[in-house]
């Protein structure tokens, strides 16, 4: 479990951010995985959802990663790309999901 230190004078959805960061950075989040949940973040860090929120808001506005409405985030692909390039990612990141969502109705139709 990743946890902050109190005596950090660095706020902690900062610290949140700069783990996570770290994390993309050394290949534990390969480029177009998908990242844990806000939820299952919170928990891990020992903070509240609105940490988390602001920590991802963080790293997205750094195009550290890809946030998708009701479908995750996501590690950017190509985090030194050109601005235009972020519909790329973002297409990555939702055929991503797609696939993801596939996998559950295939292991769905096998439980029938």
């Amino acid at each position: 479990m990743a946890k902050l230190d109190p005596d950090d004078s660095r706020p902690p959805y900062r610290q949140v951010a700069d783990h996570l960061r770290a994390a993309i950075d050394s290949g534990e989040y390969a480029p177009g995985v998908k990242l844990p949940t806000y939820g299952a973040l919170a928990e891990e860090f020992g903070v509240s959802l609105g940490v988390v929120k602001r920590a991802m808001t963080q790293l997205r506005d750094e195009r550290v990663v890809v946030i998708r409405q009701g479908q995750g985030s996501y590690a950017r692909v190509d985090r030194t790309a050109a601005p235009g390039s972020s519909e790329l990612d973002e297409i990555r990141a939702e055929m991503a999901g797609m696939g993801e969502r596939l996998e559950a109705v295939e292991r769905r139709l096998g439980e029938l």
